[in-house]
């Protein structure tokens, strides 16, 4: 699988800690060109270092996906730089805890804007290049909650659960012009995101309680996530598309 991904190119959102970070930092690795994307500018940058430190080609830049605008200029500038975008990955997220009748309309649609539209923005960026190359490969971030739903996350489940339709219609509409595009649905994954949304002094009975259900007894580490995306990017995957993955310890046995 290393050889299918050096000198590639990938861009990532989302690259600046958790999954993105760690999936940065395999596909470099294996010698992908890499673009580290975030919010997080300074974080991004953090994750490029880390690449070029070890010997690995990296470019990063702060980005807001749910600016249309601001995805296609960076799009454009990233190409201009490491080459034509063979591979996306979308990880940037948010993830928060709110009872249903909680949620505001800002809440709403902030998850909404951040999942849905960063998603599409970023793949319609991509897709004209990929059509003319004749090949590519897409990898969006669904969630386990998006398949089994998740009581104090409805708005989350819900952005997750059109990410999987995206990601289905996507596929479907471009297979035949040789773009791949398939989801991961990670489970309870250990990352700042998924311990920033539990209350102060909470953390120690809600992790015990959450793994109580998971066969294999724990949280997921980035690095199994990050596997998987390497591997859905990878030609070994080079028969799958449309597919949602899960990540989840054996959670959900499909």
């Amino acid at each position: 699988m290393t050889d299918e991904l050096r000198d590639k190119t990938a861009l990532i959102t989302g690259a600046g800690g958790g999954i993105g970070r760690a999936t940065a930092l395999i596909l470099a690795y294996q010698g992908t060109r890499v673009a580290s994307l975030d919010l997080d500018g300074t974080a991004a940058r953090e994750t490029a270092e880390r690449i070029e430190a070890n010997g690995g080609t990296s470019w990063a830049s702060s980005l807001d996906v749910t600016d249309s605008s601001a995805v296609l200029a960076t799009i454009n500038e990233v190409e201009g730089v490491l080459g034509p975008i063979d591979c996306l990955v979308n990880i940037a997220g948010i993830y928060r805890l709110v009872d249903a009748e909680n949620i505001t309309d800002e809440d709403w649609r902030q998850m909404f804007s951040i999942h849905v539209d960063g998603t599409f923005y970023c793949c319609r960026a991509v897709l004209p290049g990929m059509i003319a190359r004749g090949v590519g490969v897409i990898v969006n971030t669904a969630s386990l909650h998006a398949i089994r739903g998740q009581a104090g996350a409805v708005h989350y489940s819900a952005a997750k659960g059109a990410i999987v339709g995206l990601t289905k219609g996507l596929a479907r509409e471009k297979a035949s012009s040789g773009i791949r595009v398939n989801a991961i649905a990670p489970g309870p994954i250990d990352t700042p995101l998924f311990r920033g949304a539990i209350p102060p002094g909470e953390a120690d009975a809600l992790i015990a309680k959450r793994t109580s259900i998971i066969p294999m007894g724990r949280l997921g580490r980035v690095d199994e996530v990050a596997g998987v995306i390497a591997f859905l990017l990878s030609d070994a995957a080079s028969y799958m598309t449309g597919q949602i993955v899960t990540i989840d310890g054996g959670e959900v046995m499909n």
